[in-house]
């Protein structure tokens, strides 16, 4: 610069100190107002239709700050990106010289956009950043005039001046403009790094935003209340989006309704245990969990688990009062259905216990009952033709009474059973028997109601789980009994009914329950089936009934419906269940057969009675001893002592439970020591068939003898198995 003319010298410093204050006004020459002061500077000593400043990217690209010339100078493009041209990129960036384009017409895709702009050509020039804590006015300065180059550090700018005239770079003063790259240099590296620092600014910022964004969503779609309360009032500030699906009730609503959390619990113990978390959560103290049942508009209430926490500061103060309210209805009913599970379990193994109670004397007393038929009707006894019917009339009451009270006992037992898993076994199930088994448990309760009618017709079984069909219908005539009111004379009574019908059209068969009763609400009819749902106190009934029926019908492939008023009922009213089930085939009609005394065998067999009741076993040895001859043992280790002494027997009469050495127990070390008398074995029982019983009874093969049976019953058990063995041994023998 030394070489130009003195006027040359005097522009250039001119220029060079007209930016140089720009650049030391402005800590960042990239906002929009410092870069249009830049570019009116810069104008004012080379002439251009647009300055721009490039920056490369790390993907390839260039960010652009641009100002175009006019009346005013307006900033677009402003930090935007856009491809970089690979010769002016490789020129300026790469050999750190300067790149002039003669006409923009004629170049690519970027050259074209600025043609379009009305920029025909430009000059770039590369700006190197000074060397840190160096004054760019004293670098400039120091620089010798008419020196060919930019000298310093790495580039990081390209400063572009385009002209509206074509090949009008040419003519640009590159030397002033490469000074004036000179000085820029350092304003712009300092404004790059402020520009960095905003941008991870807000990029942070951003990230931020999205973690606050991903954490609402979190805590939206959690499938718990999630909540905040104020510490000083108690009310809500915070409420998630699932509450409001869970709850039916918007989020806003909620915010704005004073006590909205206590009221949303449907049940004063609920209230109670939450304002008491509430209060403990004040004073800074967590509490327990609780469950509570919580209302749901146009829906069923569900039972929560409520957990209430403070949010307590360094400094020991409650600065909030946070908690959860999770959906725990799936878990309690599954809870309840296995304490119910246990309670019908533990009913059975008591029901079990009962039966075998009164199984035996019941046995005695029909066998006794037998005995005394025979005395009355001995040589030794006259009585009068009306004596003789009113003591065959009063001996035959007498052990229809004793059938009664077994079959009770037997139904109670199998409908008292827990229920199987699904696959278990099914049985074909008389419906018609069923109907009066459910009847008979439940006659108590209805007859005080209402009259029982009865309309069964001949169905054919059906395939079930031991017991379960019984459990449904009881459920559905306790149901019924229930849904009539207590009459005030025996008059009102009459005008009520519950009817069951049994009906097949051979592919299907049907029961039906009605009630004459309240019957059920329009609103209610599709509710009555999800569990819990009642609209009994919880003194009667759990709402569990109806639920677990359906799942019965259902599991044996049938279907169960409800309507309500019933059907052609004038007036209106009562409820009707019907229960259609696939057939399983039909059997023959059961026809009662006596059984007489068995044809003697050639010679008396020799009977071992083994029986702990001593008056049932003296009454068996009665009645058996008129064909056999019998002995008895008390006990299973008596009559391995009578075996171990010499005794033999053709056929054991054996109790399956007895105290100490059990039935089975006695069979199984029998029949190691003595083949051939254990086949001679047959079992009695006054606990009916368990899962135990028939295992065992299938791997020994042995007959069964339910208590109380007859003495035919037994004689005719005793001639099939000596006949049997007898068999046997004469093949062997052959």
């Amino acid at each position: 610069m030394l070489d130009a003319p003195a006027s040359e010298r005097s522009c250039r410093l001119v220029a060079l100190n007209a930016v140089l204050t720009v650049v030391a006004r402005h800590s960042n020459l990239l906002l929009p107002r410092p870069f249009e002061e830049l570019a009116g500077s810069v104008c004012r000593f080379a002439p251009f239709h647009v300055l721009a400043v490039l920056f490369p990217e790390p993907e390839g690209e260039l960010l652009a700050y641009a100002a175009f010339r006019g009346e005013t100078l307006s900033a677009a493009p402003f930090g935007a990106r856009m491809p970089a041209p690979a010769a002016l990129f490789r020129r300026v960036f790469g050999e750190g010289k300067a790149f002039s384009c003669e006409s923009t017409r004629a170049g690519d895709a970027l050259d074209g956009m600025g043609a379009a702009e009305g920029c025909l050509s430009y000059v770039a020039l590369p700006v190197r950043s000074a060397p840190p804590g160096a004054d760019p006015g004293a670098s400039v300065a120091a620089r010798a005039p008419g020196s060919a180059g930019v000298t310093g550090g790495p580039v990081i700018a390209a400063l572009v001046l385009g002209y509206a005239e074509q090949a009008g770079a040419a003519a640009a003063p590159v030397a002033l403009l490469e000074e004036l790259a000179d000085a820029l240099g350092a304003g712009l590296d300092r404004s790059l790094r402020v520009v960095a620092g905003e941008r991870e600014a807000a990029e942070r910022l951003l990230r931020i935003r999205e973690l606050e964004e991903q954490h609402r969503n979190l805590l939206d779609n959690a499938p718990l209340i999630i909540f905040r309360l104020d510490p000083e009032t108690g009310e809500l500030s915070f409420l998630n989006r699932h509450a409001e699906r869970l709850l039916g009730v918007p989020v806003a609503e909620a915010l704005r309704t004073p006590g909205f959390l206590a009221e949303a619990h449907a049940d004063p113990e609920g209230v109670m245990c939450f304002e008491d978390a509430v209060a403990r959560a004040k004073l800074g103290a967590p509490s327990s969990s609780y469950e509570a049942r919580l209302r749901r508009r146009g829906g069923d209430a569900i039972t929560a688990r409520g957990t209430v926490y403070p949010l307590v500061s360094d400094r020991g103060r409650v600065v909030a009062i946070e908690g959860v309210l999770a959906d725990v209805s799936t878990e309690h009913a599954a809870r309840t259905r296995l304490i119910q599970v246990d309670r019908l379990s533990t009913l059975g193994t008591l029901a079990a216990g009962v039966a075998h109670e009164i199984n035996n004397p019941a046995a005695f007393i029909l066998l006794g009952l037998d005995m005394l038929d025979r005395l009355l009707r001995g040589p030794n006894v006259r009585m009068e033709g009306a004596a003789a019917s009113s003591a065959s009339e009063l001996l035959q009451e007498l052990r229809d009474s004793i059938k009664r009270i077994v079959d009770i006992v037997r139904d109670l037992k199998l409908f008292a059973s827990p229920p199987q898993p699904e696959g278990s076994r099914r049985t074909l199930t008389d419906a018609n028997r069923t109907v009066e088994s459910a009847l008979s448990l439940t006659r108590g309760q209805i007859i005080e109601r209402a009259q029982i009618v009865k309309n069964l017709s001949e169905v054919p079984p059906v395939l079930m789980e031991d017991g379960r069909l019984g459990q449904v219908i009881v459920n559905l005539l306790v149901n019924a009994a229930q849904a009539i009111p207590k009459p005030s004379s025996k008059l009102e009574a009459r005008d009520q009914t519950v009817t069951v019908e049994t009906r097949s059209d051979g592919e299907t068969v049907e029961i039906v329950v009605s009630d004459t009763g309240a019957g059920i609400a329009e609103e209610n009819l599709p509710r009555i089936w999800a569990p819990f749902f009642t609209t009994k106190g919880p003194e009667v009934g759990t709402g569990l009934g109806l639920s677990i029926s359906r799942e019965i019908i259902e599991r044996a492939g049938g279907t169960i419906a409800a309507e309500s008023p019933v059907p052609g009922s004038d007036p209106p009213g009562g409820a009707r269940f019907v229960i259609s089930l696939p057939a399983a085939g039909r059997t023959e009609a059961a026809t009662p057969s006596v059984s007489p005394v068995p044809r003697l065998v050639s010679k008396r067999a020799r009977v071992l009675v083994v029986e702990d009741e001593a008056s049932l076993a003296r009454a068996l040895s009665e009645q058996l001893g008129r064909v056999h001859q019998v002995s008895i043992a008390p006990s299973a280790d008596a009559a391995m002592g009578m075996l171990a002494g010499g005794q033999r027997f053709d056929v054991v009469l054996c109790d399956l439970r007895m105290p100490g050495m059990s039935g089975d127990v006695f069979y199984t070390r029998l029949r190691e020591s003595d083949p051939a008398l254990a086949q001679g074995f047959i079992f009695m029982t006054g606990v009916g068939f368990g899962a135990d019983v028939e295992r065992f009874l299938a791997s020994s093969g042995r007959p069964l003898l339910e208590k109380p049976f007859s003495a035919e019953d037994a004689l005719s058990a005793i001639a099939e198995v000596v006949s049997s063995n007898r068999a046997a041994a004469r093949g062997a023998g052959a």
